[in-house]
């Protein structure tokens, strides 16, 4: 009885527990491109660099911290394109620099998990990133793509969820970047921005 009240008063009064996670992310290698010769002006805003994947179960949330490892993937994909490639706050600031071609803005859409039925004991990643590409000088936007990356992976033990969850949030990326890689180099329209 003692236990049910304790738990009771728990929900009632708000308490959960939320452990956070860093999640160390591994570049992912990719082939050479050709740089456009743009100046670009990526835009990491708030709701890119605090971004969470939270799960929660057996009365504990578990909140991934993917800001960081979004913001790496994000610099090195326009890097990777453009030959000059500085970094803003918002999108006001990103305007504002006279010098820039173009405003990068990678926004994430959303993350979902799901798990196998009876017997599959694996569990799938689906996450949703949009990257829109926009004419620093007339606003006009000139590219907008959706990329949306997979990773499944075994679901563990309460033991070993940790590690696995690791594991598909590293494949998760690796598969996010590829595809970003290629919805870059199959962009005509970023190849006709004038400069």
């Amino acid at each position: 009885m003692a236990l049910f009240c304790g738990s009771l008063l728990a929900l009632v009064s708000g308490c959960a527990q939320i452990r956070f996670f860093d999640v160390p992310v591994k570049p992912t290698p990719l082939p050479a491109c050709d740089k456009l010769p743009l100046h670009a002006v990526l835009v990491l805003g708030k709701d890119l660099t605090d971004y969470q994947y939270r799960r929660s179960f057996t009365g504990m949330t578990w909140a991934y911290r993917l800001g960081p490892p979004l913001q790496d993937y994000a610099r090195r994909t326009a890097s990777d394109w453009f030959q000059q490639v500085d970094e803003a706050r918002s999108s006001e600031e990103a305007t504002a620099r006279a010098s820039a071609d173009i405003v990068l803005t990678p926004r994430p859409v959303k993350l979902t998990r799901t798990t196998g039925l009876r017997g599959n004991n694996n569990a799938t990643l689906t996450f949703v990133m949009q990257w829109t590409a926009e004419e620093r000088a007339s606003h006009n936007t000139v590219w907008l793509r959706t990329v949306t990356a997979e990773a499944t992976e075994f679901q563990g033990t309460q033991f070993t969820i940790l590690g696995h969850e690791l594991t598909r949030l590293q494949k998760l990326f690796d598969d996010l970047s590829v595809k970003t890689h290629e919805a870059f180099g199959k962009a005509p329209e970023l190849r006709n921005i004038p400069h």
